[in-house]
């Protein structure tokens, strides 16, 4: 595992992630149709082979609110935790997968959402409101070994006491199963498209 140190959505931190399987594309990694599996490969060799990142950098209202946000978030978050976070730009597995946290901790991590009221307030009212992003807090549990990932939906526009909501995932073992698994396979069908395209 190598963590780099530099701000996320900088030119460095897209370079890093060029031709990598993130996070974001663990859903399908760990549980998807050979046919959504094929295409992800297919994104990730062309980023090998181009340079050119599949991704274009396309951002919303709501994004963006949360990008802003996040600051105050982690404020509040390390407020209640009274522990430290380490801002890293992203964690890489291998040459192949990486993430990028929103926080490190001496033994664990945090993601940190900054949602609309509405929907921080579905976080509030719920049980387990972190599943709606599993396979990124175990993917991230996955790639840097920690103990635990905290998950923190915070939203300024409630009374201070309900700001922050955070609920603490651990590793799940079956999970991880898939995730090996699905790097695995990934893994082999980069290596046999670009064998093909360099013949």
């Amino acid at each position: 595992m190598i963590v780099h140190d530099m701000p996320q959505r900088s030119e460095e931190w897209y370079a890093v992630r060029l031709g990598k399987i993130t996070s974001t594309s663990f859903p399908t990694m760990a549980n998807g149709k050979a046919a959504t599996i094929d295409a992800l490969c297919l994104k990730t060799a062309a980023e090998r082979i181009t340079g050119v990142p599949s991704e274009n950098g396309y951002t919303n209202g709501a994004m963006e609110y949360g990008v802003e946000t996040e600051a105050l978030a982690l404020a509040a978050y390390e407020t209640r935790t009274f522990a430290p976070v380490r801002r890293v730009g992203f964690v890489e597995l291998d040459s192949y997968i990486g993430v990028s946290p929103d926080g490190l901790l001496d033994d664990g991590g945090v993601e940190i959402k900054c949602p609309q009221p509405h929907t921080h307030l579905h976080y509030l009212t719920t049980t387990a409101s972190w599943k709606a992003y599993k396979w990124q807090i175990q993917g991230c549990l996955w790639v840097t070994g920690a103990a635990w990932w905290d998950f923190a939906s915070f939203c300024a526009a409630f009374p201070a006491e309900r700001q922050l909501r955070v609920e603490r995932v651990t590793p799940d073992a079956e999970c991880f199963e898939k995730l090996e698994a699905g790097a695995a396979c990934c893994r082999e069908r980069i290596d046999a498209i670009m064998a093909r395209y360099d013949e």
